[in-house]
């Protein structure tokens, strides 16, 4: 596993992001993992979950002219994307994302930031992918607004789930539209950093809680 990997995982349990216990997802699962990216309200850890976030990207080896962040969540990780690729790598790319409902006052434009066109190309940010329905919808947004060329998908994590049709809810979206989706970790990568390790002496997978994961993979994963 790659170093900003192992790092980015750490960060994850440090700032309470990637919790264990019983959690009920939007698709009514019981699922004992939860991602919650909305934990990185520091300026410290949103700039760490920034970095990582450009690992990724720089590591797919995909070029793009504009990042793209879905509302809500996918809004501030654009903005902190572009700005640590510029302070950081010395690489200028542009920033946009959508409103939830369109004003019906001033700048009634559906996108905020980057202008996008045909020639435009993008690549998208968001937290995770579960059944892909928010995904699917910012698709069309960018259809209907410039119809850039979408280079693919970065999310956080793979949680390495079925969608509700049973289909890998990653590959679904790849079958569907012809880009990729990759992630910073997946959950292999996330069990095999901290099953029976320590991260600042807290055990975070153990034993019992590997049991838990088994069962809910057996029925709901890839």
């Amino acid at each position: 596993m790659k170093q900003y990997k192992k790092d980015f995982i750490e960060l994850l349990v440090q700032a309470d992001a990637l919790k264990f216990g019983e959690f009920t997802l939007k698709s009514g699962r019981i699922a004992p993992y939860f991602l919650n990216i909305g934990s990185f309200y520091t300026g410290e850890l949103f700039s760490k979950l920034g970095e990582a976030y450009v690992e990724a990207l720089q590591d797919s080896g995909i070029d793009v002219d504009v990042i793209f962040g879905p509302a809500y969540k996918g809004i501030p990780l654009s903005v902190v994307m572009t700005s640590i690729l510029y302070s950081k790598h010395n690489v200028n790319k542009k920033y946009c994302f959508d409103r939830k409902e369109v004003k019906e006052y001033g700048m009634k434009d559906a996108l905020i930031g980057a202008p996008l066109d045909e020639n435009t190309s993008v690549i998208m940010v968001d937290d995770v992918i579960t059944a892909g329905t928010a995904i699917r919808g910012s698709v069309e947004t960018l259809k209907k607004n410039g119809n850039p060329k979408i280079k693919g998908v970065l999310i956080a994590m793979d949680r390495m789930e079925k969608n509700n049709d049973g289909i890998g809810a990653l590959k679904a979206i790849e079958e569907d539209f012809g880009f990729p989706v990759f992630s910073i970790v997946n959950l292999d990568e996330v069990i095999e950093a901290l099953y029976n390790q320590e991260v600042d002496g807290k055990v975070y997978i153990d034993d019992e809680m590997m049991e838990v994961i088994k069962k809910y993979r057996a029925e709901y994963g890839v």
